[in-house]
């Protein structure tokens, strides 16, 4: 590393190398030659060799240097100021979208256990949003944040508040604080990866089906509760997201369709250049009349000779086009001769039919880019939310007025908690938790991270052949852990990530960690500005939207599991060919396994509600109905011939 920049030019440089759309590239070579030694004659390439390999010595972490290791506040604070430049760049509609994709998961636990007085909704928020935004710029992907499902589920049977049954306050906070110990412990030994050996790949695909479909049918038991009329939360309302959500996610078109936009995009390219063309002999041409353009107190006469001028040039760099263009010309200085307003009605109606195209945006059946779902279905909820609370009357129920700020957003979570809430957290709490934790937010989140999001693979992993070559099982483990225990005995939920979050917020257009920034700063902003009220807002959205919100979230987790599922079954079935070195591999029986010990998985799910259950009942079915227990004899051997 060359030592002739000291740290804090090195700190001021390192954001503007990281950046290769900069256009400063030359005064900031200047900068550092005289930085450097101001009576040096060091030339511009060289000075650009030594920044370069600058640049490239941070990239690796070079910990040569005690000033520049890997852990030092400089490339902490580079690393979030190019992240910063990314998420900026990376903002668009489809990551807004994105970011709303988990918040019919998210919203009705948080609001149910806040109404139970098992968390404080305005700590939860908060840190849950910091949580979103850390996630978000340590990782490239929409890796969510969500309430640990089974911790909630234990808590909310504690309808009665005696303890006995479910989970108190201070058993939540210390069922999250255990968990996320164990989470970590997991995850810094590495022993996660023990557990990621023993369970198979058929059997996470069986996870996501079975969660898939629990996600899926919660939204609509949801909404079968509902009365079919009698007001705007309704069932006739769910089935009118339903509908409108299936026409936003469909596929924007056939191979027909994206063949005749790409026609049309090159068509327009190239009239697009011959227009170009057109205008730069048009300008020539008017050059020589500047001073009768001077002149004229007629600014649309000059516009429509101007026109003219252009329309004439175009000719004659087209002739086969002679006949429109003077038909068009002749109609334009009848339109100047009858001193017309200065829009003409073409002109008119091309703007209110571009207003009606940006109005209509969702009703576009072959979007120039997908619809952003999650904006659209978040907009209905809170067009109706608002019309709720503006109409609620005195008897309604809401704590109105609605007041800023008045709501702590950090708590001491610890006080009150004894002997009794570690053991019950323990034992009805971390337990049951952990398994779920452990299959459903650690490995079948990085395997779905890995499905969905092929071009950020890490290369290295990919050759292993590991199916976390996105984000890495060890790295989710310490994010839970770290998570858990730091933020809950501050006010926080007990959070986790979790794969049906992921895959709510993909299919609703996420594809960056930008999504998952943007929502943690809405909780932020909304835990502090509003957090005496926020539990009054999020109580309004109504339950027919964010069903529809969770079925779709479910669905997309299905469908994953699906894919990789055939994606086993393909893997597999090359294998074979591979090993026996002939092409008669008989599919149908290799499907048939592999699908047996994922719906077996996924059926004990669905069924008694039991993640844990369902991965053992899959476990058991892989050893003696799959390949489990005659890979675990050829393993045996191998370390057998290994060890001779």
């Amino acid at each position: 590393m060359s030592n002739h920049l000291h740290s804090d030019e090195f700190l001021l440089s390192t954001p503007l190398l990281l950046n290769p759309q900069n256009n400063n590239m030359n005064e900031l070579r200047n900068e550092e030659e005289g930085l450097s030694n101001p009576s040096s004659s060091i030339n511009e390439s060289n000075t650009n060799e030594q920044l370069m390999e600058l640049a490239a010595s941070f990239d690796n972490n070079d910990t040569s240097s005690p000033s520049h290791s890997k852990y030092s506040p400089i490339n902490l604070l580079s690393f979030c100021k190019r992240r910063t430049i990314e998420h900026y760049n990376n903002i668009s509609l489809s990551e807004l979208s994105g970011s709303l994709g988990d918040l019919g998961t998210f919203i009705p636990l948080t609001v149910a256990l806040a109404r139970e007085r098992k968390i404080a909704l305005a700590p939860a928020l908060f840190w849950a949003g910091v949580s979103n935004i850390i996630t978000g710029y340590t990782w490239d992907v929409p890796m969510c944040v969500q309430p640990m499902k089974s911790i909630s589920a234990v808590a909310l049977t504690d309808t009665n508040g005696s303890g006995n049954v479910g989970l108190d306050a201070q058993s939540v906070t210390t069922a999250g604080i255990l968990t996320g110990g164990a989470v970590l412990l997991l995850g810094v030994t590495n022993l996660i990866e023990i557990v990621n050996w023993i369970v198979p790949l058929t059997v996470v695909c069986g996870l996501q089906i079975g969660v898939g479909i629990r996600l899926a049918s919660k939204g609509m038991t949801d909404i079968q509760n509902l009365p079919w009329g009698g007001g705007y939360d309704c069932i006739g309302m769910a089935v009118a997201c339903a509908l409108l959500s299936m026409f936003w996610l469909r596929d924007s078109g056939s191979q027909k369709d994206k063949k005749k936009q790409e026609q049309a995009k090159t068509d327009s390219e190239g009239n697009t250049r011959n227009d170009v063309m057109a205008t730069t002999g048009a300008n020539s041409a008017t050059s020589s009349d500047e001073d009768v353009f001077q002149e004229n107190d007629n600014v649309e006469m000059g516009k429509v000779l101007n026109n003219s001028h252009q329309l004439e040039t175009t000719t004659s760099l087209n002739p086969h086009s002679s006949v429109s263009t003077t038909a068009h010309t002749n109609e334009t200085f009848d339109f100047a001769a009858s001193s017309a307003p200065s829009s003409t009605p073409r002109q008119q109606k091309h703007y209110l039919r571009k207003v009606w195209s940006r109005a209509c945006c969702c009703l576009n059946p072959f979007p120039k880019t997908p619809h952003p779902v999650g904006i659209y279905l978040f907009l209905i909820g809170c067009i109706f939310a608002a019309v709720t609370l503006a109409t609620a009357g005195p008897d309604s129920g809401y704590d109105l007025p609605l007041y800023f700020f008045g709501a702590p957003v950090a708590i001491n979570a610890m006080k009150g908690v004894t002997s009794m809430s570690w053991w019950n957290g323990f034992l009805q709490g971390a337990l049951p938790q952990l398994p779920l934790t452990t299959l459903n937010s650690v490995i079948s989140v990085c395997c779905l991270a890995h499905t969905l999001y092929p071009d950020k693979r890490d290369p290295a992993l990919e050759e292993k052949h590991r199916t976390d070559a996105v984000i890495t099982r060890r790295e989710v483990s310490i994010s839970v852990g770290l998570m858990n225990l730091i933020l809950v005995p501050l006010g926080s939920m007990p959070n986790c990530h979790g794969a049906g979050g992921l895959a709510g917020q993909h299919r609703f257009g996420a594809r960056t960690g930008t999504s998952v920034v943007i929502l943690g700063v809405g909780k932020v902003l909304l835990a502090i500005f509003l957090g005496g009220s926020a539990l009054t807002l999020l109580d309004a959205l109504p339950i027919a939207v964010l069903s529809i919100m969770i079925a779709i979230a479910g669905l997309e987790l299905v469908s994953t599991g699906v894919k990789v599922l055939f994606e086993c079954v393909q893997k597999e079935k090359e294998k074979i060919m591979k090993q026996q070195g002939n092409e008669s591999v008989n599919g149908k029986a290799i499907l048939q396994k592999n699908a047996t010990v994922a719906m077996v998985t996924a059926a004990v799910i669905i069924s008694l509600k039991k993640t844990h259950y369902g991965a053992l009942s899959g476990w058991v079915v892989h050893m003696i109905y799959g390949d489990g227990f005659r890979n675990f004899v050829v393993w045996i051997k191998k370390k057998r011939a290994a060890r001779s």
